[in-house]
């Protein structure tokens, strides 16, 4: 009874305007809209709570690879802003809430099985073994399943006139 009563005083409100100001009513009955409302909120998709939209691959791995440029870019501030870190941090702990761990893999020592995308091998004193120096991209992952690959650059033993062992022919020419 209370609806009927709400939509005729909406009524007559639209009457109080002219008629080019007035908000045509809906295509869909108001009762079609309450049950299509009921049914989305009770069957969500496979896996995704109701509300939250599934953000397919490309664009996660797109939103965490800026948010770890920001991160690298903020890191090599002297006296980066507060608020700025702050906010920062806060959607770095969202991403980890929902699954989705970003590494860049530097310092890590290099395999040739590993699944990443090497983009050149540096020849770097100082080294006993293959390391990675610097992240391109990084990897990302979504609950262990990896989203993109990291691209990076190896760091081999050696001095820099000597092409690294291991690597293949393309790679040294790079």
């Amino acid at each position: 009874m209370g609806r009927v009563f709400a939509r005729a005083g909406g009524a007559l409100r639209q009457w109080r305007h002219p008629p080019e100001f007035r908000i045509s009513a809906s295509a869909w009955p108001a009762d079609a809209l309450d049950e299509l409302a009921r049914a989305i909120a009770d069957h969500p998709a496979d896996g995704v709570q109701a509300g939250v939209p599934e953000l397919p691959d490309r664009l996660l791995a797109e939103l965490a690879t800026n948010l770890w440029r920001l991160r690298t870019r903020i890191e090599r501030m002297d006296d980066p802003p507060r608020p700025v870190v702050r906010h920062l941090e806060a959607a770095w702990d969202v991403l980890a809430g929902t699954g989705i761990t970003i590494k860049d893999h530097v310092g890590e020592p290099f395999d040739p099985g590993l699944a990443m995308s090497v983009v050149a091998y540096e020849p770097m004193p100082g080294l006993a073994r293959e390391q990675i120096t610097e992240a391109l991209r990084p990897g990302v992952y979504l609950e262990g399943r990896a989203v993109q690959m990291a691209e990076v650059i190896v760091g081999t033993p050696g001095s820099a006139g000597t092409p690294p062992t291991g690597a293949t022919k393309e790679a040294r020419e790079r």
